[in-house]
C-alpha cells in the first residue's frame, strides 16, 4: 500500500538510548514528563520543561514491563519482573521524584497495573488476585478480586466506574469505588484466555483478544452477550479504540501477528461490524494507538516500522527507526507528539502534525 499523497505528519525526531530493549513507555496526565523503562530494569524520565532527564532505577537484571502515571500526575509506578510495585511522588518540573519504598506482592513477574481514570486507585494483578492500592491514603484496600486463573489483561472504563479484569476462561467486571456498597463483580465465561482488554471511552464498549484467536466486544455499557469474531491469523494481543463517537460505536482497532484490522459498527447486530485489512507491516505488530482527539492511528511493528492510518485505513505515513524492531509506542496527551521504543533500547520521539480534517475536528 503507498502512502496517501499529502504533507507528512512528521518531518523530524529526538532519541535518545537505553542499555536494553525498551518495553514500556507512558506520559504523565500533563504531557511534561515521559517514564521510558527497558528489559533491564532501568527507568528514565524526561522532563521535557526543564529539558533535563534522570534516571530513576538503574537495576540491570530485573525488567520493567508496566509504566504509569496517576491520573493527577502525583504518583509514577512501575512493575515488572522482580514482583515488587515501585512508586515515585512527583513534585512538578524541576524537582526531583521521591521514591516510596518498593512494595512486594509475592506473585512472581507483574505485568498488568493499571491507574483509574479520574481517580487515585492502582489496579494491580498479583497472580490470580487483582488488588487495589489508593494513592490518597497510600495503603492497600481490603477489598480485592480473585480469579480462577492467573490475571493477564485489565482495564478501567474512561469514568473510573468499571474495572475489567482476564484470565483463563473468565472476564470479570467489576466496580470497586462507588460511594455506595459495590455490587458482586459480573462474570462472563470465556472459551480461552483473555490477553487484551480495552473500553471505548464514548459508550463503555469492552473488547477482549483472546488467545484462541478471536475477538469479543461487547455492547454499550456491557451489557447482554459479546459480538464474536473468529479467523485471525494468530492469538489477538492487542487492541486500541478511538476517542470519537461513531455513529454507533467508535473506531476498534486490533493486531494479530502482522494483520492490523480496523473495525467499524455499521448496523446493529451480529452482521453489523465492517473489518478493514490494513496492509503495511511484515512482521508481527506489537502495539497500537488510536492519537488522542482523533482517528489517526499509529501501528508499532517488528520488522523496524511505525506506521500511521486514517480513520478510512489508508496508510499516511510510514515512520523508521535504526532497524530494531519497535516493542512499544504511546501518544501524548495532547496527540502532537507520537514516543515509541525498540528492541535495542532506543527511544524514538517524532511531533506530529494532524491531518487537517483532525484539525478541524479538534
Amino acid at each position: 500500500m503507498e502512502p496517501a499523497r499529502m504533507a507528512p505528519l512528521v518531518s523530524e525526531r529526538l532519541w535518545g538510548n537505553l542499555l536494553q530493549a525498551i518495553t514500556a513507555l507512558a506520559w504523565s496526565p500533563d504531557g511534561e514528563f515521559l517514564a521510558i523503562a527497558s528489559a533491564g530494569g532501568e527507568l528514565l524520565l524526561l522532563d521535557f520543561c526543564a529539558g533535563c532527564e534522570e534516571l530513576l532505577h538503574g537495576d540491570r537484571d530485573s525488567s520493567l514491563d508496566v509504566l504509569g502515571f496517576s491520573s493527577d500526575g502525583q504518583f509514577l509506578a512501575a512493575a515488572g519482573q522482580s514482583g515488587e510495585l515501585l512508586l515515585w511522588e512527583l513534585g512538578g518540573t524541576s524537582i526531583r521524584p521521591m521514591a516510596l519504598d518498593p512494595i512486594p506482592l509475592g506473585c512472581g513477574w507483574i505485568d498488568a497495573a493499571a491507574w483509574q481514570p479520574r481517580g487515585l486507585q492502582l489496579a494491580v494483578a498479583a497472580g490470580r488476585q487483582l488488588r487495589l492500592w489508593d494513592g490518597a491514603s497510600r495503603q492497600w484496600r481490603h477489598d480485592t478480586l480473585d480469579l480462577p486463573g492467573t490475571v493477564q489483561a485489565l482495564a478501567w472504563s474512561a469514568d473510573g466506574v468499571q474495572l475489567a479484569a482476564g484470565c483463563h476462561g473468565e472476564v470479570a467486571l467489576w466496580q470497586p469505588c462507588l460511594s455506595r456498597a459495590p455490587a458482586p463483580p459480573v462474570r462472563n465465561a470465556i472459551a480461552s484466555a483473555g490477553l487484551a482488554l480495552a473500553f471505548a471511552g464514548p459508550g463503555n464498549h469492552l473488547a477482549c483478544g483472546l488467545l484462541d484467536r478471536s475477538l469479543l466486544v461487547w455492547p454499550q455499557g456491557c451489557h447482554g452477550q459479546p459480538w464474536q469474531f473468529s479467523g485471525f491469523p494468530a492469538k489477538v494481543r492487542h487492541l486500541a479504540w478511538s476517542d470519537q463517537p461513531g455513529r454507533l460505536a467508535p473506531l476498534l482497532a486490533s493486531a494479530a501477528k502482522e494483520t492490523v484490522i480496523l473495525w467499524t459498527q455499521v448496523s446493529h447486530g451480529s452482521n453489523g461490524w465492517r473489518p478493514e485489512p490494513l496492509f503495511w507491516h511484515e512482521r508481527r505488530v506489537n502495539a497500537l494507538a488510536f492519537m488522542p482527539g482523533g482517528n489517526v492511528l499509529a501501528s508499532a511493528s517488528s520488522d523496524g516500522t511505525v506506521a500511521l492510518w486514517d480513520g478510512q485505513g489508508q496508510l499516511l505515513q510510514p515512520l523508521e527507526g535504526a532497524g530494531a524492531g519497535f516493542n512499544i509506542l504511546t501518544w501524548r496527551p495532547d496527540g502532537q507528539h507520537l514516543a515509541a521504543g525498540d528492541a535495542q533500547g532506543r527511544w524514538w520521539l517524532w511531533p506530529v502534525a494532524a491531518p487537517m480534517h483532525e484539525q478541524e475536528r479538534q
